[in-house]
């Protein structure tokens, strides 16, 4: 049984906090999308796209590079797209390279990495003194061995903490505004469309076989070395989660605002 805790391990500490992410911002973009009726979501979806659609796909593309997939075809905006597509990248790839097709993962979940990147960008530069003080409470709590629900405080303490920087006269307000819509922007599209994930699917084969491999290697060598993989594999997960907590940060403020314009709709009328 410890081998196949450790195989689950694995799979859950390396690529389960990018994918729940993914997973959990599109369930808040449906939320939202819902909240705002069927009007006014599209009109801010599309107006949004200028900014998020973009980046989104440019994650599609730059992992692409990564894995050395030979990408067709880029369209970072298409706002008049007969179905709906507001963007997408077409890349082809050896389905014989099992490193081509370990990418299709990374593929798949590139608008996860991207947005993220973005947003830390973002931050870095219009709120420092809040991504300061929350990189090192969250290293402390990660060195510290602190759980999950630590973390998730941790990071929705983000909110205040921005409030509490605004108006510090360090950065000018115009350009902290400016930084919260384009952030606003981005997690609004950083949620996986259904090709994002049937490509990413397709890399899931050699993915499980490798974690057999490295199951397999592991457990020969003896407990002591299964315990220091599934120990240092967790402290990376606790890493991986503390950074994604920005995203799940915003696209929580996506439903705060969802609410607030579903109030003013129904108050005035509006379907």
């Amino acid at each position: 049984m410890e081998y196949v805790a450790l195989f689950f391990k694995i799979l859950f500490f390396t690529l389960g906090i990018p994918v729940l992410c993914g997973l959990v911002v599109g369930v808040c973009d449906v939320i939202v999308n819902f909240l705002m009726g069927r009007g006014l979501g599209r009109g801010i979806i599309l107006g949004t796209s200028i900014i998020g659609t973009p980046i989104h796909e440019l994650g599609h593309a730059l992992m692409s590079l990564i894995f050395a997939h030979k990408i067709d075809k880029i369209v970072l905006w298409q706002p008049r797209s007969k179905d709906g597509t507001l963007g997408y990248v077409t890349h082809r790839y050896n389905r014989k390279n099992i490193y081509h097709q370990l990418g299709n993962i990374f593929i798949g979940l590139g608008p996860v990495f991207s947005g993220l990147a973005v947003m830390i960008l973002c931050m870095l530069i219009a709120f420092p003194e809040t991504v300061s003080a929350y990189a090192d409470n969250a290293s402390s709590l990660v060195s510290g061995g602190d759980g999950y629900l630590s973390l998730l405080a941790e990071g929705f303490a983000i909110i205040p903490a921005m409030l509490e920087e605004w108006s510090d006269g360090g950065i000018p307000i115009w350009g902290r505004v400016i930084a919260v819509i384009f952030m606003l922007c981005v997690s609004l599209h950083i949620s996986l469309s259904p090709a994002d994930i049937k490509g990413a699917l397709g890399g899931i084969p050699v993915y499980l076989s490798l974690t057999l491999i490295a199951t397999v290697i592991v457990s020969l060598i003896g407990s002591a070395a299964m315990e220091t993989v599934s120990g240092a594999l967790a402290g990376f997960s606790a890493a991986t989660f503390a950074l994604f907590m920005l995203v799940l940060v915003f696209a929580v403020l996506q439903i705060l605002l969802g609410i607030l314009i579903f109030l003013i709709r129904k108050l005035i009328g509006l379907r």
